[in-house]
């Protein structure tokens, strides 16, 4: 209950309540299950998680490595939960400026996402969107674009084309574009986003 009710808090961006109840819960997972057990690597995946959204990357990075441990070795190296916190990872190292990192993580979580669900499902959206970060902080702006636009053809086609995630990737493509000398693709592109996130 305690665990569903932090995923709430997380839900409605107060991450600050996400982690105090996370922190409880992972004292009962290891006390209960024993520390090594997938349960705890799932509430140590959710705080490092809340600790990214709070601005420690750090923290992140480091109950997410714990979490990795754990669900390797109990799931093999090419499970989806395996990928999920690869996702956070390369995140947190790219909240800590190593975006070689992140794009190693991200796309290694990539692979195994494609090989579980298929290269057009929502999860797959979703790492791509992270990778094609990845990609702008190492200054390649054309994977970048490449990699959002693969994303915003999944989000259409997921949730609709004027859904919030839509408005998001179109945001990060229209940067992508400008990042590439395109100003004119980049006001339309972003134009679109806007008139997404007014409706």
């Amino acid at each position: 209950v305690m665990f569903n009710l932090a995923t709430i808090y997380g839900e409605v961006g107060d991450a600050a309540q996400q982690r105090q109840l996370l922190e409880q819960c992972l004292r009962i997972d290891e006390q209960e299950l024993g520390p090594e057990h997938p349960g705890v690597a799932m509430t140590l995946t959710s705080l490092g998680n809340a600790y990214g959204s709070l601005g420690n990357a750090e923290k992140q990075r480091e109950l997410l490595e714990q979490a990795l441990k754990i669900n390797e070795r109990e799931y093999g190296p090419g499970h989806s939960e395996v990928a999920m916190t690869l996702v956070g990872l390369g995140c947190a190292h790219g909240a800590l400026g190593d975006a070689a990192k992140s794009c190693d993580l991200l796309q290694r979580a990539l692979a195994i996402m494609e090989g579980e669900n298929g290269p057009e499902h929502s999860t797959v959206a979703v790492v791509l969107n992270n990778l094609s970060n990845a990609y702008g902080d190492l200054g390649d702006a054309a994977m970048q674009r490449d990699l959002l636009e693969r994303a915003l053809k999944i989000d259409e086609r997921e949730y609709g084309s004027n859904h919030r995630q839509v408005a998001i990737t179109l945001t990060n493509l229209g940067n992508a574009y400008g990042d590439l000398g395109d100003v004119e693709k980049q006001r339309d592109v972003l134009h679109r986003a806007l008139a997404i996130k007014e409706e």
